[in-house]
This record gives structure tokens, sequence and C-alpha cells, in this order.
């Protein structure tokens, strides 16, 4: 929910702007600690280290269930870390902020309350009612679990996170699957293709000239700048997350068993995709993919999809610009969708029955894995091209012949 800043009074933005600055002091004051239990909550006063020195700051705004919030939001990025640490990752220590843009709000009717009849809110500390848009989003049986004040370029926002009955899809026993791309960013195996770029706006191409420019100076005009920078940003960061958002739900509501690749995002970067995979976030929709989808089919980064032949198993080598795969054998298909084809057949594999290891479910039938003819399906999936196609920002084709 944004808050309104046009119902929102001097007094109001100032106290906002203060408790992000206070919650800064108090996150590097616990930080500081050599132990984090040392931590006072209670605590008025902490030090705050500045050009001349460590000075005492007043947390006059910032109340003690907030400074607890925070204390246990430490906690948990320590535990985090120490997990991270236990399976091999190469981590270091927690570092001071000169930036904090979310405040925790522990417990509700205390730290803040919601009036949904007049769409507000009341913060703990400050007096006057906080309008909000977006309340009506909130289920009335819906029961809230906690929530989080944060700091955007485009305003102030509050987080809630409710408990609700989880909703069952009721999806098909079907099975699809993905090839990722830079040229198509998706390729299934029905013959679907989607196409999606977030490119940096001319706006934000002209802002980064302006502001990168060595011969300004520092000033008023300057820093004006590089706040629109930021909006400009956010904006594209909220179309690109609205587009993966809404292509993991086509997927995950249309098919059970999605089979896609675990694709290594950082190879693409070093092979000058860089832009290409920043501008169309794949790597975000493969992570969707992963905990959203009802039966996730990983495939190992290793596996050849590009260079194998499903007919009779050999392995070619395509340079980039080959866009159709040919194999001595006679098999003739598209590169992307016979990659798609081969990572469902692979996928699959690990969700077959026991004892009935030599079937494999394929195009929604169970044939034979050694006797399987890779031709185009006569029914493909008109749901999944419906649902992308009406995704803004998309641009889906189908394949008229992937025989």
């Amino acid at each position: 929910m944004k808050v309104d800043r046009s119902k929102l009074s001097t007094h109001a933005f100032e106290h906002l702007l203060k408790l992000f600055t206070e919650a800064k002091w108090f996150y590097n004051y616990c930080l500081s600690q050599e132990d984090v239990n040392d931590s006072d909550t209670k605590a008025r006063v902490v030090p705050v280290k500045t050009p001349d020195g460590l000075e005492d700051r007043n947390l006059s705004v910032l109340t003690a269930q907030m400074r607890q919030a925070i204390k246990t939001r430490l906690f948990t990025s320590m535990s985090s870390l120490k997990a991270l640490k236990q399976n091999g990752h190469k981590i270091g220590r927690l570092k001071f902020k000169s930036r904090v843009d979310s405040v925790p709000l522990k417990q509700y009717d205390k730290t803040y309350f919601l009036d949904r009849q007049s769409s507000r809110v009341k913060l703990q500390g400050l007096k006057p009612w906080i309008r909000v848009r977006g309340l009506n989003q909130i289920p009335e049986d819906a029961e809230i679990a906690n929530a989080v004040l944060v700091r955007k370029p485009s305003g102030f926002y509050l987080h809630i996170t409710t408990y609700q009955d989880k909703q069952d899809n009721h999806t098909t026993d079907s099975s699809i699957g993905i090839d990722f791309g830079c040229q198509t960013q998706l390729t299934f195996s029905d013959g679907t293709k989607a196409e999606f770029q977030v490119s940096p706006s001319r706006r934000l191409r002209r802002l980064d000239r302006r502001i990168m420019r060595k011969d300004r100076p520092d000033s008023k005009k300057k820093r004006q700048d590089q706040v629109k920078r930021r909006k400009e940003y956010e904006c594209l960061n909220n179309r690109r997350k609205d587009i993966r958002n809404k292509v993991v739900s086509a997927i995950t509501s249309n098919f059970r068993y999605v089979c896609f690749q675990d694709e290594s995002i950082h190879a693409w970067h070093a092979g000058g995709h860089g832009k290409k995979v920043q501008h169309s976030g794949i790597g975000g929709i493969i992570a969707d993919l992963k905990h959203k989808s009802r039966t996730p089919c990983e495939v190992d980064k290793f596996f050849p999809s590009t260079q194998l032949c499903p007919e009779c198993g050999q392995l070619n080598n395509l340079s980039q610009s080959d866009r159709t795969y040919h194999c001595d054998c006679g098999f003739v298909a598209d590169r992307d969708w016979k990659s798609a084809l081969c990572i469902e057949r692979e996928g699959l594999k690990n969700v077959i029955p026991k004892g009935n290891a030599e079937m494999v479910c394929f195009a929604n039938h169970r044939v034979p894995t050694d006797h399987r003819d890779f031709k185009a399906r006569e029914k493909t999936s008109s749901t999944l091209f419906d649902s992308l196609k009406s995704i803004h920002g998309v641009k889906v084709s189908k394949m008229a012949s992937v025989n």
C-alpha cells in the first residue's frame, strides 16, 4: 500500500524521514557491539560516526518495539550467513549501512493499526493518521502477520503480510519443457515462443549523461536529477517484475510438470549477453519456477540440450548463428524447440513411477523412451498462448510447423 503524499502533512513527512535515519543509527549501533545481545533496545542515545568523530544522537521517533524488530532482523541475517557458510559458500561479515530503507513493524494494534473504512494507518509514535492507497487488497477474514514500512524513490509504502487459506490450482497432469535464450527468451516444447525486453528509456539515458558529466559540479539541480534517475530505475524494475510474475503464473497454472534447465546466468554475463539477461529478468523466472511450480523438474546445467539429437543421441556442435538443428541421421528442427523437447524428456525422468523405469510421461502420454517420434504435436496448448498473449510487453508467436 502506498502512502498518499498529498494527504501527508509536513510534520508527518519529516517524522517518517527521521524514522529511517534513526533506524540506520540503531542498526549500526547494534552491529558495532562485540555481541549483538549487548545492544540495549531501550537506549535513548546511541553513538553515531561522523567526519569529526563519534557523536551521541537521540532516538526520538524510533520506538522500543521497532528497535527490537531491527535487532531481531540482525539475528536473522546472521543465521542466514551461518547457513551459507555451512553449505560451503564464502561469506563475509555484516557491514555498516549508510542508508536503511525499511523499518519492521513488530506487533499489530501497538506498533501499527489499520482503519479499513477510512483507508488510513496509525503508526506508533506519530499522532496523525496516515492515508494509504490499496487497503482494500486485504480480505476481511485475513489474519495479519507483520508489516514493514518501506521507503522508495517514488514515496513511502507499507508492506503487510497476511495469513490466508491457500487456493488449490486445479492444473491438469500435463507437462511442458522450457528453453531459455537471449534472442528468444522463452521457447516452449509445444511450439510457443515468447520474447520480452524492458530496455532503459531515452529519459534514463539522458539523465545518466547529465549526472556523469565531469565538468558539472555537485549542486541542487544535480541531486534532483539523481532522484529522477532512481525513480526511473524503480519504474523499469516494476515493469520487469510484473512481466516475470505474470509469465510464471501463466506457466504454473496450466501445467503440473514444468521442466527447465538450471542455466548458468553468470556464464551468460561473461559471454557478452549481460544486458539482454538483465533487461529480460530470466534469472528471476528460473528462481520463481523452482519454488512456485507444483512439480518442478529441474535439469542439470551441464545437460547438452542444444547439442543432443533426440533421434539418435548424437552430439552436434552449433554456433550461435545456427538457428536450425541438423543431424547426420536426417533430423532437422528448430534449435530452441528441439532443446525444449530434450529438456522436457530429461526432466520427466525424475518423476517416473517406481517399477516403470522404461516408461516416461511425454506429451501427456506414456511411451517408451527408446522408440519416440519427435514430431509436432497436433494440438498445442492454446491456453498458454492466450495467457502469454494477454501480458503487456510480451511478444508471443507460435511455430506454424515444428515437424
